[in-house]
Protein backbone atom coordinates (compact mmCIF):
# COMPACT_ATOMS: atom_id res chain seq x y z
CA UNK A 1 0.00 0.00 0.00
CA UNK A 2 1.29 3.51 -0.99
CA UNK A 3 2.52 5.20 2.44
CA UNK A 4 3.91 8.35 0.99
CA UNK A 5 2.12 11.81 -0.23
CA UNK A 6 2.36 13.80 -2.53
CA UNK A 7 3.02 17.53 -1.34
CA UNK A 8 3.71 20.05 -3.46
CA UNK A 9 6.34 22.68 -2.51
CA UNK A 10 4.45 25.17 -1.57
CA UNK A 11 2.07 22.91 0.31
CA UNK A 12 4.94 21.35 2.57
CA UNK A 13 6.32 24.94 3.08
CA UNK A 14 3.35 26.22 5.05
CA UNK A 15 2.74 22.84 6.61
CA UNK A 16 6.17 22.99 8.42
CA UNK A 17 5.55 26.92 8.58
CA UNK A 18 2.43 26.46 10.40
CA UNK A 19 3.69 23.51 12.62
CA UNK A 20 6.65 25.14 13.85
CA UNK A 21 5.05 28.67 14.03
CA UNK A 22 2.73 28.72 17.74
CA UNK A 23 0.02 31.87 17.54
CA UNK A 24 -0.59 31.67 21.40
CA UNK A 25 3.60 31.95 21.14
CA UNK A 26 3.61 35.32 19.69
CA UNK A 27 0.96 36.62 21.84
CA UNK A 28 2.21 35.29 25.34
CA UNK A 29 5.66 36.90 24.12
CA UNK A 30 4.06 40.16 23.12
CA UNK A 31 1.92 40.72 26.29
CA UNK A 32 5.09 39.13 28.56
CA UNK A 33 8.04 41.51 27.32
CA UNK A 34 6.47 43.44 24.44
CA UNK A 35 8.99 44.73 22.20
CA UNK A 36 11.52 43.71 24.56
CA UNK A 37 10.48 40.50 23.34
CA UNK A 38 12.82 40.96 20.24
CA UNK A 39 16.35 40.45 21.38
CA UNK A 40 15.81 37.16 22.95
CA UNK A 41 13.45 36.02 19.84
CA UNK A 42 16.58 37.57 17.86
CA UNK A 43 18.79 35.22 19.93
CA UNK A 44 17.46 32.35 19.41
CA UNK A 45 16.87 32.71 15.68
CA UNK A 46 20.31 33.58 15.17
CA UNK A 47 22.21 31.50 17.62
CA UNK A 48 19.79 28.44 18.08
CA UNK A 49 17.02 28.25 15.48
CA UNK A 50 18.32 29.01 12.26
CA UNK A 51 21.64 26.93 12.91
CA UNK A 52 19.20 24.12 14.43
CA UNK A 53 16.94 24.03 11.14
CA UNK A 54 20.53 23.91 9.28
CA UNK A 55 21.43 20.88 11.26
CA UNK A 56 18.16 19.17 10.91
CA UNK A 57 17.92 19.78 7.09
CA UNK A 58 21.52 18.65 6.84
CA UNK A 59 20.50 15.05 8.78
CA UNK A 60 16.92 14.55 6.78
CA UNK A 61 18.76 15.41 3.92
CA UNK A 62 21.06 12.33 4.26
CA UNK A 63 18.88 10.40 5.73
CA UNK A 64 16.08 10.83 3.54
CA UNK A 65 15.05 7.45 3.27
CA UNK A 66 15.35 5.88 6.88
CA UNK A 67 12.31 6.14 9.71
CA UNK A 68 14.93 6.82 12.41
CA UNK A 69 14.57 9.82 12.76
CA UNK A 70 16.65 11.17 15.51
CA UNK A 71 17.76 8.07 17.07
CA UNK A 72 19.17 7.21 13.71
CA UNK A 73 21.32 10.25 13.63
CA UNK A 74 22.77 9.78 16.97
CA UNK A 75 23.32 6.08 16.78
CA UNK A 76 25.65 6.37 13.97
CA UNK A 77 27.38 9.69 14.98
CA UNK A 78 27.75 9.48 19.06
CA UNK A 79 26.32 5.88 20.00
CA UNK A 80 23.55 3.76 19.88
CA UNK A 81 23.00 3.82 23.61
CA UNK A 82 23.23 7.74 23.93
CA UNK A 83 20.59 7.67 20.65
CA UNK A 84 18.28 5.21 22.47
CA UNK A 85 18.53 7.08 25.57
CA UNK A 86 17.84 10.30 23.80
CA UNK A 87 14.94 9.05 21.56
CA UNK A 88 13.65 7.98 24.78
CA UNK A 89 13.84 11.11 26.62
CA UNK A 90 12.59 12.73 23.58
CA UNK A 91 9.00 10.36 23.24
CA UNK A 92 8.74 10.77 27.26
CA UNK A 93 8.16 14.68 26.86
CA UNK A 94 5.67 14.00 23.96
CA UNK A 95 4.17 11.43 26.04
CA UNK A 96 3.19 13.92 28.74
CA UNK A 97 2.21 16.61 26.43
CA UNK A 98 -0.05 14.24 24.55
CA UNK A 99 -1.75 13.82 27.88
CA UNK A 100 -1.29 17.83 28.45
CA UNK A 101 -3.14 18.43 24.98
CA UNK A 102 -5.76 15.70 25.39
CA UNK A 103 -6.97 17.85 28.46
CA UNK A 104 -6.52 20.80 26.92
CA UNK A 105 -8.77 20.09 23.51
CA UNK A 106 -12.07 21.11 25.48
CA UNK A 107 -11.21 25.04 26.06
CA UNK A 108 -11.37 25.75 22.07
CA UNK A 109 -14.53 23.33 22.05
CA UNK A 110 -15.86 25.20 24.56
CA UNK A 111 -14.98 28.66 23.44
CA UNK A 112 -16.23 27.84 19.51
CA UNK A 113 -19.03 26.13 20.45
CA UNK A 114 -20.62 28.71 23.70
CA UNK A 115 -18.00 31.87 23.27
CA UNK A 116 -16.49 30.85 26.60
CA UNK A 117 -14.31 28.80 28.19
CA UNK A 118 -16.43 26.48 30.62
CA UNK A 119 -13.63 24.31 31.74
CA UNK A 120 -13.51 26.41 34.70
CA UNK A 121 -16.91 26.23 35.45
CA UNK A 122 -19.14 23.63 37.66
CA UNK A 123 -20.59 20.88 35.74
CA UNK A 124 -24.66 20.99 35.13
CA UNK A 125 -24.51 17.01 35.11
CA UNK A 126 -25.19 15.50 38.36
CA UNK A 127 -22.56 12.94 39.83
CA UNK A 128 -19.51 14.29 37.39
CA UNK A 129 -18.08 17.31 38.48
CA UNK A 130 -15.93 19.02 35.14
CA UNK A 131 -12.39 17.51 35.92
CA UNK A 132 -14.12 13.97 35.51
CA UNK A 133 -16.16 15.19 32.92
CA UNK A 134 -12.97 16.39 31.51
CA UNK A 135 -11.41 13.69 31.68
CA UNK A 136 -14.00 11.31 30.11
CA UNK A 137 -13.73 13.65 27.13
CA UNK A 138 -10.76 13.45 26.79
CA UNK A 139 -10.26 9.66 26.75
CA UNK A 140 -12.67 9.65 23.45
CA UNK A 141 -10.38 11.79 21.96
CA UNK A 142 -7.77 9.40 22.76
CA UNK A 143 -10.03 6.60 21.36
CA UNK A 144 -11.17 8.94 18.17
CA UNK A 145 -7.20 9.80 17.52
CA UNK A 146 -6.29 6.18 17.73
CA UNK A 147 -8.78 5.41 15.30
CA UNK A 148 -7.94 8.32 12.80
CA UNK A 149 -4.25 7.28 13.03
CA UNK A 150 -4.40 3.92 12.55
CA UNK A 151 -6.13 4.62 8.94
CA UNK A 152 -2.51 5.56 7.64
CA UNK A 153 -0.61 8.55 7.04
CA UNK A 154 -2.51 10.22 4.14
CA UNK A 155 -5.25 11.34 6.79
CA UNK A 156 -2.59 12.93 9.13
CA UNK A 157 -1.35 14.46 6.10
CA UNK A 158 -4.35 15.88 5.13
CA UNK A 159 -5.42 17.30 8.53
CA UNK A 160 -2.19 18.63 8.80
CA UNK A 161 -2.89 20.42 5.41
CA UNK A 162 -5.66 21.91 6.62
CA UNK A 163 -4.37 22.75 10.26
CA UNK A 164 -2.04 24.93 8.06
CA UNK A 165 -4.30 26.54 5.89
CA UNK A 166 -6.41 27.74 8.48
CA UNK A 167 -3.90 28.64 10.63
CA UNK A 168 -2.35 31.22 7.58
CA UNK A 169 -5.62 32.93 7.76
CA UNK A 170 -5.48 33.65 11.21
CA UNK A 171 -1.85 34.99 11.00
CA UNK A 172 -3.42 37.11 7.90
CA UNK A 173 -6.54 38.17 9.78
CA UNK A 174 -4.87 39.37 12.96
CA UNK A 175 -1.53 40.90 11.13
CA UNK A 176 -3.80 42.32 8.52
CA UNK A 177 -6.40 43.87 11.26
CA UNK A 178 -3.62 45.25 13.07
CA UNK A 179 -2.18 46.98 9.76
CA UNK A 180 -4.94 48.34 9.17
CA UNK A 181 -5.42 50.13 12.53
CA UNK A 182 -1.48 51.35 12.05
CA UNK A 183 -3.50 53.09 8.86
CA UNK A 184 -6.10 54.33 10.52
CA UNK A 185 -4.65 55.34 14.04
CA UNK A 186 -1.15 56.70 12.83
CA UNK A 187 -1.40 59.00 15.90
CA UNK A 188 -1.25 56.00 18.58
CA UNK A 189 1.93 53.98 17.54
CA UNK A 190 4.48 55.91 19.10
CA UNK A 191 2.55 55.95 22.47
CA UNK A 192 1.67 52.07 21.98
CA UNK A 193 5.16 51.17 20.87
CA UNK A 194 6.54 53.15 24.00
CA UNK A 195 3.94 51.05 26.19
CA UNK A 196 5.27 47.95 24.58
CA UNK A 197 9.17 48.97 24.42
CA UNK A 198 8.37 49.30 28.34
CA UNK A 199 6.85 45.90 28.49
CA UNK A 200 3.40 47.38 30.34
CA UNK A 201 5.81 46.89 33.25
CA UNK A 202 3.59 46.77 36.34
CA UNK A 203 4.82 47.52 39.62
CA UNK A 204 5.58 44.09 40.95
CA UNK A 205 7.24 43.16 37.70
CA UNK A 206 9.94 46.37 38.18
CA UNK A 207 11.78 44.13 40.59
CA UNK A 208 12.75 41.74 38.20
CA UNK A 209 16.80 40.81 37.44
CA UNK A 210 18.28 40.83 34.55
CA UNK A 211 19.24 37.10 35.17
CA UNK A 212 15.20 36.36 35.61
CA UNK A 213 14.19 38.02 32.39
CA UNK A 214 16.73 35.72 31.02
CA UNK A 215 14.48 33.07 31.18
CA UNK A 216 12.17 34.08 28.86
CA UNK A 217 15.36 33.15 26.49
CA UNK A 218 13.88 29.00 27.26
CA UNK A 219 10.33 30.25 26.06
CA UNK A 220 11.53 32.01 23.13
CA UNK A 221 13.97 28.66 21.89
CA UNK A 222 10.78 26.51 22.56
CA UNK A 223 8.73 28.80 20.49
CA UNK A 224 10.75 27.52 17.63
CA UNK A 225 10.41 24.05 18.89
CA UNK A 226 8.61 21.02 16.21
CA UNK A 227 11.29 20.79 13.88
CA UNK A 228 12.35 17.60 14.64
CA UNK A 229 8.92 16.51 14.76
CA UNK A 230 8.50 17.47 11.25
CA UNK A 231 11.81 16.41 10.30
CA UNK A 232 10.65 12.45 11.24
CA UNK A 233 8.21 13.04 7.90
CA UNK A 234 10.96 13.42 5.41
CA UNK A 235 10.17 9.59 4.07
CA UNK A 236 6.48 10.04 3.81
CA UNK A 237 7.08 12.96 1.34
CA UNK A 238 6.93 11.31 -2.07
CA UNK A 239 9.18 13.23 -4.91
CA UNK A 240 9.96 16.50 -2.36
CA UNK A 241 12.33 13.98 -0.03
CA UNK A 242 15.62 15.84 -2.21
CA UNK A 243 14.18 19.50 -1.83
CA UNK A 244 13.11 18.70 1.90
CA UNK A 245 16.46 20.35 3.55
CA UNK A 246 16.04 23.52 1.51
CA UNK A 247 12.38 23.99 1.99
CA UNK A 248 13.07 23.47 5.84
CA UNK A 249 15.51 26.18 6.19
CA UNK A 250 13.06 28.29 3.82
CA UNK A 251 10.07 27.52 6.28
CA UNK A 252 12.55 28.29 9.13
CA UNK A 253 12.96 31.73 7.60
CA UNK A 254 8.95 32.38 7.15
CA UNK A 255 8.70 31.56 11.02
CA UNK A 256 11.20 33.95 12.20
CA UNK A 257 9.14 36.56 10.22
CA UNK A 258 5.72 35.57 11.00
CA UNK A 259 6.57 35.81 15.13
CA UNK A 260 8.82 39.84 14.22
CA UNK A 261 5.66 40.84 12.00
CA UNK A 262 2.94 39.80 14.99
CA UNK A 263 4.61 40.90 18.06
CA UNK A 264 5.69 44.09 15.73
CA UNK A 265 2.59 44.95 14.78
CA UNK A 266 0.76 43.86 18.23
CA UNK A 267 2.94 46.16 19.98
CA UNK A 268 2.29 49.45 17.71
CA UNK A 269 -2.03 48.67 17.72
CA UNK A 270 -2.54 47.67 21.53
CA UNK A 271 -1.76 49.82 24.28
CA UNK A 272 0.22 47.13 26.40
CA UNK A 273 -0.19 48.94 29.69
CA UNK A 274 -4.04 48.86 29.45
CA UNK A 275 -4.37 45.65 28.52
CA UNK A 276 -2.27 44.60 31.83
CA UNK A 277 -4.02 46.35 33.86
CA UNK A 278 -6.79 44.07 32.92
CA UNK A 279 -6.94 41.49 35.95
CA UNK A 280 -9.37 39.21 34.01
CA UNK A 281 -6.72 38.68 31.43
CA UNK A 282 -4.34 36.17 31.76
CA UNK A 283 -2.33 33.41 29.53
CA UNK A 284 -4.93 30.90 29.49
CA UNK A 285 -7.24 33.32 27.86
CA UNK A 286 -4.94 35.94 26.71
CA UNK A 287 -5.02 35.21 23.15
CA UNK A 288 -9.10 34.71 22.75
CA UNK A 289 -8.75 38.45 24.46
CA UNK A 290 -6.38 39.92 21.93
CA UNK A 291 -8.62 38.61 19.07
CA UNK A 292 -11.70 40.09 20.63
CA UNK A 293 -10.15 43.50 21.52
CA UNK A 294 -8.61 43.33 17.95
CA UNK A 295 -12.37 42.91 16.26
CA UNK A 296 -13.95 45.67 18.68
CA UNK A 297 -10.71 48.01 17.60
CA UNK A 298 -11.72 47.21 13.80
CA UNK A 299 -15.42 47.35 14.15
CA UNK A 300 -14.80 50.85 15.76
CA UNK A 301 -12.71 51.88 12.87
CA UNK A 302 -15.24 50.69 10.42
CA UNK A 303 -17.51 52.63 11.96
CA UNK A 304 -19.84 49.58 12.75
CA UNK A 305 -22.61 49.94 14.59
CA UNK A 306 -22.28 48.03 18.41
CA UNK A 307 -24.26 44.86 17.45
CA UNK A 308 -21.99 44.79 14.32
CA UNK A 309 -18.91 45.39 16.26
CA UNK A 310 -20.00 42.79 18.85
CA UNK A 311 -20.47 40.13 16.20
CA UNK A 312 -16.69 41.29 14.46
CA UNK A 313 -15.40 39.93 17.98
CA UNK A 314 -17.61 36.89 18.09
CA UNK A 315 -16.15 35.73 14.48
CA UNK A 316 -12.52 36.55 15.59
CA UNK A 317 -13.17 35.07 18.81
CA UNK A 318 -14.66 31.87 17.11
CA UNK A 319 -12.12 31.82 14.23
CA UNK A 320 -9.17 31.54 16.64
CA UNK A 321 -10.70 28.76 18.83
CA UNK A 322 -11.74 26.66 15.45
CA UNK A 323 -8.10 27.06 14.38
CA UNK A 324 -6.58 26.73 17.90
CA UNK A 325 -8.52 23.43 17.54
CA UNK A 326 -7.86 22.28 14.70
CA UNK A 327 -4.27 22.80 15.56
CA UNK A 328 -4.32 20.52 18.67
CA UNK A 329 -5.70 17.90 16.80
CA UNK A 330 -3.69 18.04 13.47
CA UNK A 331 -0.69 18.27 16.47
CA UNK A 332 -2.18 15.35 18.23
CA UNK A 333 -2.53 13.25 15.06
CA UNK A 334 1.18 13.60 14.38
CA UNK A 335 2.56 13.42 17.86
CA UNK A 336 0.37 10.65 18.49
CA UNK A 337 2.43 8.45 15.74
CA UNK A 338 5.58 10.25 14.81
CA UNK A 339 7.83 9.80 18.13
CA UNK A 340 6.56 6.13 19.18
CA UNK A 341 7.15 5.25 15.44
CA UNK A 342 10.70 6.29 15.54
CA UNK A 343 11.23 4.63 19.16
CA UNK A 344 9.48 1.33 17.96
CA UNK A 345 10.24 1.24 13.82
CA UNK A 346 13.42 3.07 14.30
CA UNK A 347 15.07 1.44 16.49
CA UNK A 348 16.86 -2.34 16.23
CA UNK A 349 14.83 -4.91 15.88
CA UNK A 350 16.16 -6.81 18.74
CA UNK A 351 15.03 -4.16 20.95
CA UNK A 352 10.94 -4.82 21.32
CA UNK A 353 8.41 -7.71 21.23
CA UNK A 354 7.94 -8.29 17.59
CA UNK A 355 4.15 -7.28 17.79
CA UNK A 356 4.57 -3.96 19.13
CA UNK A 357 6.42 -3.83 15.45
CA UNK A 358 3.61 -5.46 13.16
CA UNK A 359 1.41 -3.27 10.99
CA UNK A 360 -1.81 -3.24 9.95
CA UNK A 361 -2.83 -2.88 6.40
CA UNK A 362 -2.42 1.17 6.90
CA UNK A 363 0.94 0.81 7.21
CA UNK A 364 0.71 1.54 10.90
CA UNK A 365 2.44 0.29 14.35
CA UNK A 366 -0.89 -0.71 15.18
CA UNK A 367 -0.73 -2.87 18.43
CA UNK A 368 2.21 0.24 19.55
CA UNK A 369 -0.38 2.52 18.82
CA UNK A 370 -2.79 0.38 20.88
CA UNK A 371 -0.90 0.20 24.24
CA UNK A 372 0.30 3.78 23.95
CA UNK A 373 -3.25 5.07 23.54
CA UNK A 374 -4.25 2.65 26.44
CA UNK A 375 -1.33 3.97 28.71
CA UNK A 376 -2.07 7.73 28.28
CA UNK A 377 -6.03 6.56 28.95
CA UNK A 378 -5.06 5.80 32.27
CA UNK A 379 -3.03 8.73 33.02
CA UNK A 380 -6.04 10.97 32.17
CA UNK A 381 -8.17 8.42 34.15
CA UNK A 382 -6.02 9.17 37.42
CA UNK A 383 -5.67 12.60 36.82
CA UNK A 384 -9.45 13.27 36.63
CA UNK A 385 -10.68 10.54 39.16
CA UNK A 386 -7.92 10.71 41.52
CA UNK A 387 -6.70 12.84 44.88
CA UNK A 388 -5.08 16.18 44.70
CA UNK A 389 -1.44 14.25 45.29
CA UNK A 390 -2.14 12.76 42.06
CA UNK A 391 -2.65 15.62 40.05
CA UNK A 392 0.41 17.45 42.18
CA UNK A 393 2.32 14.14 40.36
CA UNK A 394 1.12 14.92 36.95
CA UNK A 395 2.36 18.52 37.29
CA UNK A 396 5.49 17.48 38.64
CA UNK A 397 5.94 15.55 35.65
CA UNK A 398 5.23 18.38 33.12
CA UNK A 399 7.59 20.32 34.66
CA UNK A 400 9.92 17.55 34.43
CA UNK A 401 9.57 17.61 30.63
CA UNK A 402 10.82 20.92 30.11
CA UNK A 403 14.43 20.19 29.87
CA UNK A 404 13.80 16.09 28.93
CA UNK A 405 12.31 17.59 25.44
CA UNK A 406 15.86 19.92 25.12
CA UNK A 407 18.60 17.55 26.16
CA UNK A 408 17.79 15.37 22.75
CA UNK A 409 18.38 18.68 20.50
CA UNK A 410 21.32 19.00 22.41
CA UNK A 411 22.67 15.96 21.70
CA UNK A 412 21.50 16.19 17.54
CA UNK A 413 24.04 19.60 17.58
CA UNK A 414 26.45 17.47 19.25
CA UNK A 415 26.45 14.59 17.11
CA UNK A 416 26.64 17.41 13.97
CA UNK A 417 30.67 17.54 13.54
CA UNK A 418 30.94 13.93 13.26
CA UNK A 419 28.14 13.75 10.99
CA UNK A 420 29.98 16.53 8.94
CA UNK A 421 33.15 15.21 8.87
CA UNK A 422 31.43 12.07 7.30
CA UNK A 423 29.21 14.31 5.29
CA UNK A 424 32.33 15.87 3.81
CA UNK A 425 34.30 12.91 3.40
CA UNK A 426 31.49 10.51 1.16
CA UNK A 427 28.86 13.08 -0.29
CA UNK A 428 30.96 16.98 -0.32
CA UNK A 429 28.44 17.92 -3.07
CA UNK A 430 24.98 17.53 -0.99
CA UNK A 431 26.20 19.62 1.94
CA UNK A 432 24.78 22.90 2.73
CA UNK A 433 27.37 23.67 5.07
CA UNK A 434 30.98 22.74 2.93
CA UNK A 435 33.18 23.13 5.99
CA UNK A 436 33.95 21.29 9.13
CA UNK A 437 35.12 24.96 10.86
CA UNK A 438 31.74 26.37 10.28
CA UNK A 439 29.80 23.05 10.81
CA UNK A 440 31.45 22.91 14.07
CA UNK A 441 30.18 27.13 15.00
CA UNK A 442 26.74 25.74 14.23
CA UNK A 443 27.35 23.23 16.47
CA UNK A 444 28.23 25.12 19.12
CA UNK A 445 26.00 28.16 18.75
CA UNK A 446 23.05 25.69 19.64
CA UNK A 447 24.51 23.82 22.60
CA UNK A 448 25.80 27.39 24.47
CA UNK A 449 21.89 28.38 23.71
CA UNK A 450 20.32 25.31 24.62
CA UNK A 451 23.05 24.68 27.77
CA UNK A 452 22.16 28.70 28.65
CA UNK A 453 18.47 28.13 28.71
CA UNK A 454 18.39 25.34 30.75
CA UNK A 455 20.57 26.91 33.16
CA UNK A 456 18.51 29.89 33.24
CA UNK A 457 15.09 27.49 33.59
CA UNK A 458 16.50 25.84 36.76
CA UNK A 459 17.73 29.49 38.02
CA UNK A 460 14.71 31.04 37.79
CA UNK A 461 12.96 28.68 41.14
CA UNK A 462 15.42 28.89 42.82
CA UNK A 463 15.84 32.97 42.42
CA UNK A 464 12.35 33.00 44.41
CA UNK A 465 13.15 30.56 47.01
CA UNK A 466 11.19 27.31 45.10
CA UNK A 467 14.09 24.92 45.51
CA UNK A 468 11.15 21.78 44.88
CA UNK A 469 10.52 23.06 41.57
CA UNK A 470 14.50 23.69 40.51
CA UNK A 471 14.78 20.14 41.83
CA UNK A 472 12.04 18.57 40.08
CA UNK A 473 13.17 20.02 36.74
CA UNK A 474 16.80 18.51 37.27
CA UNK A 475 15.27 15.07 38.16
CA UNK A 476 12.71 14.97 35.54
CA UNK A 477 15.41 13.97 32.71
CA UNK A 478 17.42 11.98 34.61
CA UNK A 479 14.67 10.17 35.81
CA UNK A 480 13.56 9.50 32.48
CA UNK A 481 17.24 8.86 31.00
CA UNK A 482 17.95 6.10 34.19
CA UNK A 483 14.80 4.45 32.46
CA UNK A 484 16.01 4.72 29.37
CA UNK A 485 19.37 3.22 30.35
CA UNK A 486 17.57 0.33 31.99
CA UNK A 487 15.78 -0.68 29.38
CA UNK A 488 19.28 -0.29 26.88
CA UNK A 489 20.59 -2.68 29.17
CA UNK A 490 18.21 -5.04 29.06
CA UNK A 491 17.55 -5.02 25.65
CA UNK A 492 21.54 -5.70 25.25
CA UNK A 493 21.53 -9.02 28.09
CA UNK A 494 18.65 -10.51 25.74
CA UNK A 495 20.29 -9.92 22.31
CA UNK A 496 23.93 -11.24 23.85
CA UNK A 497 21.80 -14.49 25.65
CA UNK A 498 20.15 -14.90 21.81
CA UNK A 499 23.24 -15.28 20.45
CA UNK A 500 24.75 -17.67 23.22
CA UNK A 501 21.95 -19.60 22.70
CA UNK A 502 22.16 -19.61 19.28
Amino acid sequence: MKTTTTFSPKRLVMIITMTVFSFSSMTTAFFLMGIKAFPYFIGAALFYFIPYAIIIAEFTGVYKNHIGGLYQWLAEHLSEKVAFIAAFLWYCSYFIWMISLFMKLWIPSSILLFGQDLTKKSSLLPYFSTPVLIGLLSILAVLATLFFVSKGFKGIASVLYLSGVLMSILILVSLGSNLWLWLNHQGAILPNLASSFKGGQTNSSSGQTLIEQFAFLIFAITAFGGLDTIASLVDKTGKQKTRFPKLLILSSILVVTCYFLGILLWSGSTDLASLKENSSIHLGNLMYELMENLGISVGHSLALSPIQTQWLSQLFIRFTALTLLLSYISLLSTIFYLPIRTLVEGTPKHYWHPRLKQKNKHDMPIYALLIQGVLISLFILGISFGSNYVVLLYNQLTLMTNISRAIPYLLVALAYPAFKKKQLEQEPTSALIQSKRNGSLISRSVIISITLAIGFQLYQPISQGNYLQSLTLLVGPLLFALIGYLLYQRFHKKNRKHYVDA
